[in-house]
This record gives C-alpha cells, sequence and structure tokens, in this order.
C-alpha cells in the first residue's frame, strides 16, 4: 500500500504483533504517528534493534502485555531488522499477539519483506510500496511547495530517498531564504557545485561531446565531495536531454527542441548543435553504459577511474 493509504489503517483490537515493511528510513519515523493514532489511548513508543529486543527476557514482555494500562504505561515497540528475528523471539510474539486487550504493541520493521514470510502466518502484514521518483516529486510539492520544474530536478539529480531529499530541502531554503522561491540554478550549486567550475560546466562539456572538460570538471566536482551517483544521475539527465533533443532537432525550431528537452532556452543553439554531434548509435548505447555505471558505482568501483572510462565510452 501507498504510505497515504497506510495513514487510514485500522488494526483489529485482538491484534498486537505487526509487520511493518517499508524501505524509506523517514517514512518509518513517520510511521510512529500512524501507529499511534490507529493503537488509540495513550502509547509509549520504543525503539530496538533486534539484538536489543532479542535481550529482552521473555517473561519481561508477557508481563508487560498483561499488566493492564491502568497501572502502567502502555507500550509499543519498533524493531529494526526484523528479518533476523530468532524462533524462540517468535514464539514469544505469538503468545503475546494473542493476549487480550494487551499492554504491549510489538512492531516488527524490515526494508523488504525477504526473511519474514514465515511470519506472515501469524502476525498481520502492512507493507509500504516503495518510493518512486514521480511519488518523491509530489511529496516534495505538497509539502515544501517547491515548483513542479525544482522539485522534478531535485529527485533527479539525488533520487527518490525522502531523508535525503528533506535534508537537502531544507538547505535548499536556508540557501534562499524567505524573500524568494528555490530555482533549479540553487539545486546545482548546493548539490553539484565545484569550486573550479560552475553549475552548468558538466552539462555543456558533456553536450558538446568534450571529453577533456568533462573529465576535468566531473574530477573538480568529486574532489570537492559531490556524491558520485549524484554526478551520475547529472549526467544521466543531460543524455536523456539529448536523446529528446536529437529526435527533434530538423523538425522544430531550437527554442521548441530546448524546450522539449527541459534545458535553458537562452543556450537552445548551443543545445541543438551539440545534438547534432551526437550519433544516435552513441546515444542509444550509452544508456546501457550509465546502466552499468550505476551498478558499478553501488558496489567497489573507483569513481574517478570509472568516470574517466565512462566519459571515453559516451563521447569517445
Amino acid at each position: 500500500m501507498k504510505f497515504s493509504d497506510f495513514r487510514q489503517f485500522k488494526p483489529k483490537a485482538n491484534q498486537n504483533v505487526f509487520l511493518f515493511v517499508c524501505g524509506d528510513d523517514l517514512l518509518i519515523e513517520e510511521s510512529r504517528a500512524v501507529w499511534r493514532q490507529a493503537f488509540g489511548g495513550e502509547w509509549v513508543f520504543e525503539k530496538y534493534s533486534i539484538k536489543e529486543f532479542e535481550d529482552i527476557p521473555a517473561s519481561r514482555l508477557m508481563d508487560d502485555a498483561l499488566t493492564p494500562s491502568l497501572f502502567s504505561q502502555s507500550r509499543a515497540l519498533i524493531i529494526a531488522n526484523a528479518e533476523k528475528l530468532t524462533k524462540g523471539r517468535a514464539e514469544t510474539l505469538i503468545e503475546i499477539h494473542a493476549v487480550p486487550r494487551s499492554s504491549l504493541k510489538v512492531i516488527l520493521g524490515a526494508s523488504e519483506l525477504k526473511g519474514l514470510e514465515p511470519l506472515t502466518r501469524f502476525f498481520p502484514l502492512v507493507q509500504i510500496d516503495s518510493v518512486k521518483a514521480g511519488d518523491a516529486t509530489r511529496w516534495i510539492i505538497d509539502r515544501y511547495k517547491l515548483s513542479p520544474d525544482v522539485a522534478r530536478y531535485l529527485v533527479e539529480a539525488l533520487g527518490p530517498d525522502l531523508r535525503q531529499l528533506h535534508t537537502e530541502v531544507e538547505k535548499l531554503q536556508t540557501y534562499a531564504g524567505s524573500s524568494r522561491a528555490i530555482e533549479v540554478r540553487d539545486v546545482d550549486i548546493l548539490t553539484l557545485r565545484s569550486v573550479q567550475f560552475g553549475p552548468f560546466e558538466l552539462d555543456d562539456a558533456v553536450v558538446a561531446g568534450d571529453y577533456r572538460k568533462s573529465v576535468q570538471v566531473l574530477g573538480a566536482m568529486l574532489d570537492d565531495g559531490a556524491e558520485p551517483l549524484m554526478v551520475l544521475a547529472r549526467i544521466v539527465r543531460v543524455w536523456r536531454q539529448l536523446y529528446v533533443g536529437k529526435a527533434l532537432v530538423g523538425k522544430k525550431s531550437a527554442k521548441h527542441v530546448a524546450v522539449a528537452a527541459g534545458t535553458p532556452v537562452w543556450k537552445a543553439n548551443e543545445f541543438v548543435a551539440g545534438c547534432r554531434k551526437h550519433e544516435w548509435k552513441r546515444l542509444v548505447a550509452g544508456f546501457r553504459e550509465l546502466l552499468n555505471a550505476d551498478r558499478a558505482l553501488k558496489t567497489s568501483a573507483d569513481p574517478d577511474t570509472y568516470f574517466d572510462v565512462l566519459l571515453w565510452k559516451l563521447m569517445g
């Protein structure tokens, strides 16, 4: 289910243990308010790692479940990495799940369902859909009132992780202040800035097919602390723009091509010239290389060396 649907979640009165599968850290934190409303009454929430939870004596957990809330506070435990739950602790939770009017609720959290499948026979499952780029974009627009263009650009640069997006938007709000709206240029300056080069110089170098300049600017970004995957997202965005632009060059005006591809209108002529330089075969093959780069940079590839090779394959 989507997190917005989860806000309407109503557990049955006799349900005490839940499986909660959610891959986004910020949504896990925000789920506390939803669980509190779903349980009704006053609940004290505590978060435990799976090791800390396993170390709590089973008798103590059962006592907490059986003690009426009239004499003590009702407790709700959120357990991280619940896929590592032992068989013995699972058996204890099955007993607690059967306690009527329990003063203890346990939420077994995990980033994916794998490893928890056997427990779905005993406990209700709440599985939150993974956050897609479109979901993250709407989340930014609704929560922070950013323009659709800025929200979309921010997600393209950083990905759909809501925690990271939240942090970056806070930085952008501080940078822009309250006197003006946040612009795309602000995202470039704060998330992919380089001391030596301007925020659009990597884009310009890739569009122009300038391998030497691309390597130089990209290296400076990495030296200044830019995250490799964020830099890769920037290259992917430019490559998509070139692909769209290539299909329209010769059929539409330079201004129309720039607008359709999402590039600044004042750079329309340069962009069209760049589209003409890139061959269709190379553009199509480039997407495969970019996909390989995403996998490699998420494992153990050295960013500096890998980007040099990637840019050579893209531009030659």
